[in-house]
């Protein structure tokens, strides 16, 4: 990581679009690689593949190439699917059911029925969807 770049460093930023950044607040590459390519190209008056080149190639100088958008978040939720426990109750409490991709613990006394939880949801989520499984 070089702390000590310049913004004329970047591809894409010549002297003119680095004193119009300058000027709007945006003296860091740190600064290029968390704003949005929609304010970037209002402030430097720039095409939006040039805006997109800059942030990215700021996001990658600092090691942010994980770097994840707004809109990438929701595309990534929209495929979180919940599996029902088979009890409305426990469900609600859960938000929905278990959530797919995360990590829900089941914490009891001996024999409170932790793996039974776990057996049923093996078998719930085989469900179709309509009837709180994941169709598989």
């Amino acid at each position: 990581m070089r702390e000590n770049l310049k913004l004329e460093d970047l591809p894409g930023i010549g002297p003119a679009i680095a004193e119009k950044l300058r000027t709007a607040g945006f003296s860091s590459v740190r600064s290029l690689a968390t704003v949005s390519v929609d304010e970037l190209i209002s402030v430097a008056e720039i095409g939006e593949a040039t805006a997109r080149k800059i942030i990215s190639a700021a996001r990658e100088v600092l090691g942010f190439d994980n770097f994840m958008t707004g809109e990438d978040m929701l595309r990534r939720r929209e495929k979180i699917g919940w599996i029902t426990t088979g009890s409305k109750k426990l469900d609600e409490l859960l938000g929905g059911g278990v959530e797919t991709q995360a990590v829900t613990e089941a914490f009891g006394e001996f024999g409170s029925g932790k793996t039974q939880l776990a057996h049923q949801l093996c078998v719930n989520v085989q469900l179709p969807r309509e009837m709180g499984g994941l169709g598989g």
